[in-house]
């Protein structure tokens, strides 16, 4: 019988191999360059890459480790936080955060993806870069509602950022929830989440590839914000589903 399709020219065996090798010395590949490389379509690498070695180009993200004990209690809390979200007050729940904003060009998660055959396996080659130092620059707070959204503040930099102990200090928490209508607590909250705080997953991705803040702030849509909200009771589902553990996409 004639064979049906386009005969396999290029995804040869000799092709896959010398691909396989190339990324096992170095994941940070793009399949784009790859494919110029070896004069290749962008299609017929992605079959190698996909297909073939059952590999997924990851987006690099600055995020922090999780240990076995960090997934178990991130996955307590995202049940909590997620009943809580049954009666729609997430919706009105004032998500903050403040980010450092730098003059030197920071590596892109686009345009400098990982490859390897799972999410795990992307972390352990350097996909997750954990925030430990960041240099002098410009440190904004901002934060949104499923209805609007804060003016942007910049702040001195000597003002503590997540995670500190000013944050959680029993003063700090009791300013919160005096004057808050919906706060959740420093104990509640999952530590060395960035992929739960819309701010973190939806807002700065979208900022730091702009260079004027406060216009590009201004001209972010009403809608943004609702569905940026709107994400967030999957977010946590898919932390339940991966036990605590990243997620890469959600549905």
């Amino acid at each position: 019988m004639q064979r049906k399709g386009r005969p396999v020219t290029v995804t040869t065996p000799e092709a896959v191999k010398a691909v396989r090798e190339k990324i096992r010395r170095t994941p940070e590949r793009s399949v784009r360059k790859m494919a110029k490389e070896y004069k290749m379509s962008r299609e017929s690498m992605r079959t190698i890459v996909k297909d073939k070695l059952k590999m997924i180009p990851y987006r690099m993200q600055k995020e922090a480790f999780l240990n076995q004990k960090n997934k178990t209690f991130r996955m307590k809390k995202a049940r909590k936080l997620l009943a809580g979200t049954k009666d729609g007050s997430h919706l009105t729940t004032l998500s903050t955060d403040e980010k450092i904003f730098t003059v030197e060009a920071n590596k892109n998660g686009q345009s400098h993806p990982i490859i390897a055959t799972d999410y795990q396996s992307a972390c352990e080659k350097e996909k997750i870069l954990n925030k430990t130092s960041h240099p002098a620059s410009v440190m904004v707070f901002a934060g949104i509602t499923a209805d609007g959204k804060t003016p942007l503040i910049f702040v001195d930099s000597g003002v503590k950022q997540d995670g500190a102990p000013a944050h959680r200090a029993k003063g700090t928490q009791e300013w919160y929830r005096a004057n808050f209508l919906e706060f959740i607590s420093a104990a509640d909250w999952p530590a060395s989440s960035p992929d739960l705080n819309p701010m973190d997953y939806a807002v700065w991705i979208y900022l730091t590839e702009k260079t004027a803040l406060i216009k590009k702030w201004d001209e972010i849509d009403d809608d943004y914000p609702r569905a940026v909200i709107d994400a967030y009771p999957k977010r946590l589902k898919a932390v339940i589903t991966a036990k605590g553990g990243r997620f890469e996409n959600y549905s």
